[in-house]
């Protein structure tokens, strides 16, 4: 059941759905914490990375404890991640069904060929593609653009 243009209308529905994907995202995820913890695997790697080419008992005690680091970290990550898809995945799954409710069935016809991958594996490179195919192609391009513009704005408050 197409309201206006199927393009069109998928186009704003995927713009919409990423839109309150990062909200949620920033509501729910803390970035500052999560880089913190980022950083700090990335600095213990490098030093089990030294320690491993040395073969003593301290370097293993030594590593024991940034190992017991790495994992409180990436519990932390963790943790952040899960509670944001607790929160979306309903979201995206109702969105998913009225967009296949509304669209199925709905062959959209573009100005130019894209490639496309069938069920069966095959690809192909078309002009008419499915509702589904759009919607993928709109909310990365859109994601795209969102984070380029949210990458703009923090590196202007610096």
């Amino acid at each position: 059941m197409v309201f206006f243009n199927a393009m069109v209308e998928i186009a704003l529905f995927s713009i919409a759905i990423t839109l309150i994907s990062r909200l949620i995202q920033e509501k729910l995820v803390d970035k500052k914490k999560q880089k913190t913890h980022q950083d700090r695997m990335k600095e213990n790697q490098k030093k089990m990375n030294d320690l491993m080419k040395r073969n003593d008992e301290t370097a293993k005690k030594e590593m024991e404890k940034l190992q017991g680091e790495a994992l409180e970290s990436m519990n932390v990550i963790m943790q952040g991640n899960m509670k944001y898809m607790i929160f979306s995945l309903p979201l995206f799954l109702v969105f998913y069904w009225v967009l296949g409710q509304l669209y199925g069935g709905t062959p959209i016809t573009l100005p130019f060929p894209l490639p496309i991958i069938h069920r069966n594996f095959s690809f192909e490179i078309t002009s008419t593609i499915s509702w589904l195919w759009w919607y993928i192609y709109m909310g990365v391009i859109t994601s795209i653009f969102i984070n380029i513009i949210t990458s703009a704005l923090e590196g202007a408050k610096k």
